[in-house]
């Protein structure tokens, strides 16, 4: 029970929600997700299960990656469709061209606000719980993010509304219905994001995912965390295991790089995760599983 599952989270379920289930399932509180899907979102949700809570941070800084659907003339409070709307333009001044360019014009890295309607904390307080009660917020400040792909792009002209349809892989951090709002600015329009799927999580691949129905009938896999954590491996004699046990720092030149890297025994078991400490010129213990 200490390792990884994958779960194709549905439409009108939270990423707590499904925590729970997996929580009654397999009869243990001690399971994290490694990055939120919105209720109305579909996707590969990765939790990690006993032991592998420990590791829930190499995993949330992934790139991830969606099959979006965002659509140009409408703007709702909530930056997606599942909001109230506030306003609306004709699209008429548009064309594939345009919308093409202004679209691949977010590849890179860039700054990006938070919808209002989002865990990020201001003062202490998440902004959804701000926007809900009609609190001004004024400054939500800016992240850093990047697009690093956007690709199979389809666009469809409506009445009074374009559709876009497209795969974009983003870095940690990055909100989709954010892209939606700020592409309908540069299109001098509103934008809304209408649908989303996370199809991939770094290499975790959604097919590798079991759906709720499946979890509830016990039609599940634990995966092995490490086999998906994309570090340096050495393999350490038993008296490098005895320092591991008490935890002690271990000699850099143990190691092919000065970078965070999981030790294994001799027997091909995991020990831990270390990582060089500059300070104090040593690897010190970052995770310890054994």
């Amino acid at each position: 029970m200490d390792g990884l599952l994958f779960i194709d989270k549905p439409t009108n379920m939270t990423s707590h929600d499904v925590v729970n289930i997996a929580r009654g399932v397999l009869g243990t509180k001690k399971i994290g997700h490694t990055g939120t899907l919105d209720p109305n979102a579909t996707g590969i949700l990765v939790l990690c299960i006993g032991k592998a809570t420990k590791l829930v941070k190499y995993f949330s800084n992934n790139r991830k990656t969606y099959q979006a659907t965002i659509i140009i003339g409408k703007s709702y409070d909530t930056d997606d469709t599942t909001g109230k709307l506030i306003a609306a333009k004709s699209v008429d001044d548009l064309t594939v061209e345009k919308v093409t360019t202004a679209v691949l014009a977010f590849i890179g890295t860039q700054k990006q606000t938070p919808p209002d309607y989002s865990a990020v904390k201001i003062n202490g307080k998440k902004l959804y719980e701000l926007a809900r009660k009609n609190i001004e917020i004024g400054d939500k400040g800016s992240r850093d993010v990047e697009i690093h792909r956007i690709d199979k792009l389809e666009i469809e002209f409506k009445t009074n509304e374009v559709w876009i349809k497209m795969e974009i892989e983003v870095s940690k951090g990055t909100y989709i219905r954010s892209i939606a709002r700020d592409l309908g600015e540069k299109l001098d329009n509103y934008g809304c994001l209408h649908e989303l799927n996370r199809t991939r999580v770094d290499q975790i691949d959604i097919s590798e995912s079991i759906t709720i129905d499946e979890l509830n009938q016990g039609k599940y896999q634990i995966r092995n965390a490490f086999d998906y954590l994309q570090l340096p491996r050495i393999v350490v004699d038993d008296a490098v295991k005895s320092y591991i046990d008490n935890g002690r720092f271990l000699d850099p030149e143990l190691f092919p790089e000065k970078t965070e890297t999981i030790l294994y025994s001799k027997a091909n078991e995991p020990l831990a995760i270390y990582y060089y400490d500059e300070k104090k010129e040593t690897m010190r213990m970052s995770v310890k599983w054994c």
